[in-house]
């Protein structure tokens, strides 16, 4: 993965969590489902070395190349 789709997966999963976060202290329970979902996400590619945003986000900025 290039540097810029790294940046981008990362400032993608931060805005995420931070809604996440803003919906659950607002009274809005379902945000624990995108913490979850990240969670899962995570674990998933631990475990099969695949992570679906990584290929999104090949596929927008790019493979890297060394």
């Amino acid at each position: 993965m290039s540097k810029t789709a790294i940046r981008a997966q990362r400032f993608m999963m931060g805005t995420l969590l931070i809604i996440a976060m803003l919906l659950v202290n607002t009274g809005y329970d379902w945000g624990k489902y995108i913490v979850y979902f990240i969670i899962f996400m995570l674990y998933l590619s631990a475990f099969t070395g695949f992570c679906p945003s990584d290929a999104v986000f090949e596929k927008l900025f790019g493979k890297r190349r060394d």
